[in-house]
């Protein structure tokens, strides 16, 4: 039995995989043009994200989309400018006096170009924005409660900037946001359990470490700052925010929530769910219309598939969403007794 396939049959596993004279069961939720091959197109069993939302064994997911100019087009220093360089290991500053102008791209943003005002603003506009995304997130007190939100950072000193802005734009101490790498001060993996299990860090900041394998249930929002170019690394990285977790505990951590977690909220900074191919895209295609509207379509016939999973998309978070009580007097009403004899 072969776990996490889409890696293990690569490179020297695979020596050890063909060794032995065995048949050989192979499971992983992103399988590649390498994994199908290695298999010899054998596909025995799939189950598809859009059936694992409908199920409630995952949940589904929105997208808040940020863009900006210097994140599509680039920018450029221009000639007489004083421009402050950076050292990649010990972060050093110096200032230096820009003799020409010199543009960079967007590919070149925060990784040989920082630009602090373009990460402000993109941090900014999340804030503004978290009321209209999370518009049930308000304590006894009438204040916003920050859901647990996972940032991607293109490098560690990425991570760094974004996490210093994150405090400044939030105005909230170091306890409210930590960067959560390899490289980090801090004991990366108590950082990791303060996030998945206590009301503080709200904010997580990281590059790779917790893009996969690693369940922090939860989350509610991912925050994309940084491009994907491998389909099953953007994939995995989404599945950071499909765990479930029952509303008592995830009270436990969020106070403000008023259900169980029905959803959660990829905010694209970077263009990266509109770059992308992917098997796994929201299953709600018609979030202007009413629930109401939507049966009435069905009951007369309408067989559009955006029709169905945005049904099938409300129905799982309503079920969420209602209490025992609801779900009791639901069951009381003739039309649904009628339906379940029938």
């Amino acid at each position: 039995m072969i776990d996490e396939c889409h890696r293990s049959i690569y490179n020297l596993w695979k020596q050890v995989l063909e060794y032995f004279d065995a048949f050989q069961v192979g499971l992983t939720a992103t399988p590649d043009q390498r994994t199908v091959a290695y298999f010899d197109q054998n596909l025995v069993s799939e189950y598809s994200h859009e059936i694992a939302v409908a199920d409630g064994v995952n949940v589904g997911y929105d997208v808040f989309l940020i863009d900006t100019r210097i994140t599509q087009q680039g920018a450029t220093f221009w000639k007489g400018a004083y421009v402050e360089h950076r050292e990649r290991l010990n972060r050093k500053k110096r200032l230096e006096l820009q003799d020409e102008d010199e543009a960079y791209t967007a590919k070149q943003l925060d990784k040989d170009v920082v630009n602090p005002n373009q990460i402000r603003t993109i941090i900014r506009t999340f804030k503004e924005h978290l009321p209209e995304i999370f518009p049930d997130r308000y304590n006894d007190q009438n204040e916003f409660e920050v859901p647990k939100t996972l940032i991607f950072a293109k490098t560690d000193s990425h991570a760094d900037d974004i996490t210093q802005i994150v405090r400044e734009e939030f105005a909230e101490g170091n306890h409210f946001c930590k960067k959560v790498t390899y490289k980090a001060m801090e004991d990366p993996k108590s950082v990791l359990s303060q996030f998945r299990n206590e009301y503080h860090p709200r904010i997580a900041v990281t590059v790779d470490m917790i893009a996969t394998g690693t369940d922090v249930k939860p989350l509610e929002c991912l925050l994309f700052m940084r491009d994907v170019k491998s389909r099953n690394y953007f994939e995995q990285m989404k599945g950071r925010g499909t765990r479930t977790i029952p509303f008592d505990d995830l009270k436990k951590v969020s106070p403000s929530a008023k259900y169980a977690k029905d959803h959660f909220v990829i905010v694209d900074a970077i263009g990266v769910t509109r770059s992308l191919k992917t098997d796994s895209r929201p299953l709600e295609k018609k979030p202007g219309v009413p629930l109401r509207d939507l049966l009435g379509a069905i009951a007369v016939g309408a067989r559009d598939e955006g029709l169905f999973t945005s049904v099938a998309n409300r129905l799982t978070r309503l079920e969420k969403q209602i209490t025992d009580k609801e779900k009791c007097n639901f069951l009381q009403r003739p039309t649904v007794k009628a339906f379940h004899k029938w």
